[in-house]
């Protein structure tokens, strides 16, 4: 049940409901206020100086043209069944076409799960060759898919794209440009900035806090890599949000974590706690987190939470609301120890919890929410995609 989201996704047991790629949005977050901040410090009369622009368009252009290259087509080859009104089935094989980039020098590539989930064959475009590719894994909470270069594929010469596993999320406002293959052509860039920050959407809790953009993401930018203007990996597009003409981005320590599980494990590695915990608006101390469920044997359990408890700090981090606390917890390994603080009847008590591993058959009753959709996709070539070329491509 949705309501059971209310509170903290610890339990991760509670948020598989992941949304789709297509998610109905709230509202769009205004930027005007931004724009009017901006003239305001331009005194009349006077433009801004020429070089100040110039030098904004230089660096915008050398991101792109520095990182082009490492931004790949992904193309999965699969078949889609329909019925008549008479239940007789149609076998229809398609093709999808989506964004990546290159996560490591042995052809590794990242990318969504929305692309390469079901696919019976996978190819990677990169500098214009069509490769073999195969799947590596892929974590259907967060919808991240790495696959790669088909047999013992290895270039010194490859462009990764840098992930910094200690970056934090992005701030609103923050100018950020994205790179994809939208609608199947070449590397395209758009600028756009963070708005906002969510850790649920739509009623919906989502696995870690997404950094809102009104970068629009077209059909085919999904999985595509998104940088700030320092040229730092800023995070993967995973969801479109058409109603407000933006989207969601995974930040880039999350999507590092994602990315070494299934590399190095095959599949994404999450803790158990076995609590549940809540927003809730104290009118004279401001807003809280309160334990409303624990789980029976539960490392919360062993560790001595009770219901009731509000927890004011994790590893000496302090939480005011579901948001600090689900991004703290998202990236605590299992058999790690967590040690928090809650109040519990006016003292402040201290706990130990040891982490376990969620279950996998948990993390696997998610892929329902990565069901591939074949709105759009082209009907597959029997021999597999063309790469035609299109003005902008590398020859």
């Amino acid at each position: 049940m949705i309501a059971r989201g209310a509170g903290s996704i610890i339990d991760w047991k509670f948020f598989m409901r992941i949304p789709k790629t297509a998610m109905t949005a709230i509202a769009a977050a205004a930027t005007a206020a931004a724009a009017v901040s901006a003239r305001a410090q331009i005194p009349q009369n006077r433009t801004p100086d020429a070089p100040e622009a110039a030098s904004l368009q230089q660096s915008i252009y050398s991101l792109f043209e520095n990182n082009r290259g490492s931004v790949v087509k992904v193309y999965a080859r699969k078949e889609a069944v329909s019925k008549d009104t008479a239940g007789n089935e149609t076998h229809t094989t398609i093709l999808d076409v989506g964004s990546g980039f290159i996560a490591s020098k042995t052809g590794a590539v990242m990318t969504s799960a929305f692309i390469t989930r079901g696919a019976r064959k996978l190819w990677i475009e990169y500098d214009g060759r069509l490769l073999d590719a195969e799947s590596v894994g892929f974590d259907p909470i967060t919808t991240v898919s790495i696959i790669k270069i088909a047999g013992s594929f290895k270039s010194a010469d490859l462009p990764v794209v840098v992930i910094d596993p200690f970056a934090e999320p992005v701030k609103p406002a923050t100018v950020l440009v994205s790179i994809s293959h939208e609608m199947g052509l070449a590397a395209s860039p758009r600028m756009g900035m963070a708005t906002g920050r969510n850790i649920e959407f739509g009623g919906r809790f989502l696995p870690t806090v997404y950094v809102r953009t009104n970068l629009p993401a077209p059909r085919g930018s999904t999985g595509g890599p998104v940088f700030s203007l320092d040229g730092k990996f800023a995070g993967m597009i995973v969801a479109s949000l058409p109603e407000i003409g933006g989207s969601f981005i995974l930040p880039a320590r999350a999507a590092a974590k994602i990315r070494d599980d299934i590399m190095i494990c095959g599949e994404p590695i999450y803790s158990w706690f076995g609590m549940l915990a809540k927003d809730v608006r104290d009118p004279a101390n401001g807003a809280k987190v309160v334990v409303e469920f624990v789980a029976e044997n539960a490392p919360a359990k062993k560790a001595g939470f009770m219901v009731g408890d509000e927890i004011v700090e994790i590893n000496s981090q302090k939480v005011s609301d579901n948001t600090q606390l689900r991004e703290q917890t998202f990236f605590i390994r299992p058999s790690e120890t967590a040690v928090f603080k809650v109040r519990r009847n006016g003292k402040i008590v201290r706990l130990e919890l040891v982490t376990e591993r969620m279950a996998s058959d948990i993390v696997k009753s998610a892929e329902a929410n990565v069901a591939p959709s074949h709105r759009g996709a082209a009907p597959a070539q029997a021999d597999g995609p063309k790469t035609p070329r299109s003005e902008g491509e590398k020859k």
